[in-house]
């Protein structure tokens, strides 16, 4: 492995069982028909999101040894990037979530997963030893698995950045509260997440984001804060922007959304942008996800034409 590559933890992934039931009712027996079952969690889908844009992605993690199978199988299909994966496998099953689909209505079902012992993570972190070189960006993406304490979670970040790597960090919780204490590359959490890690009120706008920002101590290069509908801000470089699409959208699905704005922005800097710049190219791409009628997949159509249209500012 040369270094300077891309490359996704997923450390507690799933398997999307995605099903259409109209007239779902609770507590009644339903019938419906599975439309689609998608190897998933938030690294998959960002690693889905980058080679769909060409990019090539080394995709790691833990992954139960029974869906080690479909899930290399699935992200290898992916073009024009290639993805290889490499994770640690454990004997254990991995979690699978359930989507009912009921007309415009999403029910999602999302399960805790395996449990992960000491020295699962030990033999993970030696496997980071081993694959990770200076220059790589590591992307770490999605909850912690049972087992996976926030701390040792912050021992992972602590080993990626000692071997040189730049690191980026999409979680929530007692996590993200960890990974704002490094010195990161990318941290990409939502108003409500990003509010419970700092203790503040509702981050409800622009400014309010803006505000709490300056009154931290921030060791993260670039925090981007997903709003879902009004777009996204980037705290940077001691500036902050706003990014947002003007133009009306009818959105289909939100579901991985916010993995597309993280994909999006870390293409946009590995593609030599400037992160204003890569924010628009993150909300664009995040919107192309929302419109789009795959299940799996964003609109590439329709991201071309939202990237003339996106408009982002400095607040």
């Amino acid at each position: 492995m040369i270094a300077k590559s891309l490359i996704t933890v997923g450390l507690n992934p799933a398997i999307d069982c995605v099903v259409r039931c109209e007239g779902f009712l609770a507590g009644q027996v339903n019938t419906g028909r599975q439309v689609a079952r998608i190897a998933a969690g938030k690294a998959a889908n960002v690693t889905r999101a980058l080679a769909l844009l060409g990019e090539d992605v080394l995709a790691m993690g833990f992954m139960g040894d029974c869906e080690w199978s479909f899930f290399k199988e699935q992200l290898h299909k992916l073009r024009p990037g290639a993805v290889a994966c490499h994770f640690s496998i454990l004997s254990q099953t991995t979690r699978q979530n359930i989507t009912v689909l009921d007309g415009s209505v999403e029910t999602h079902i999302r399960l805790k997963g395996f449990e992960v012992k000491e020295n699962d993570i030990v033999a993970i972190e030696k496997h980071f030893k081993e694959m990770l070189h200076a220059g790589d960006v590591v992307i770490f993406s999605g909850s912690l698995p049972q087992g996976l304490t926030a701390q040792r979670f912050g021992d992972l970040l602590d080993l990626t950045l000692a071997l040189g790597a730049k690191v980026a960090v999409d979680t929530a919780g007692a996590a993200l509260t960890v990974a704002l204490s490094k010195p990161i590359w990318i941290a990409k959490p939502n108003t409500e997440e990003l509010a419970q890690a700092w203790g503040t009120g509702t981050l409800e706008t622009v400014l309010d984001i803006k505000a709490a920002a300056e009154k931290r101590t921030c060791n993260v290069e670039n925090l981007v804060v997903s709003r879902g509908k009004l777009g996204a801000v980037l705290i940077s470089g001691g500036n902050c922007y706003s990014g947002t699409v003007p133009a009306q959208q009818r959105v289909i699905r939100t579901v991985a959304c916010g993995d597309h704005l993280l994909a999006g922005f870390v293409h946009g800097l590995w593609r030599g942008k400037d992160p204003m710049r890569a924010l628009g190219q993150a909300v664009a791409l995040a919107t192309a996800r929302a419109v789009s009628e795959d299940l799996e997949m964003f609109d590439s159509k329709k991201y071309s034409r939202l990237l003339e249209q996106v408009v982002v500012a400095r607040v």
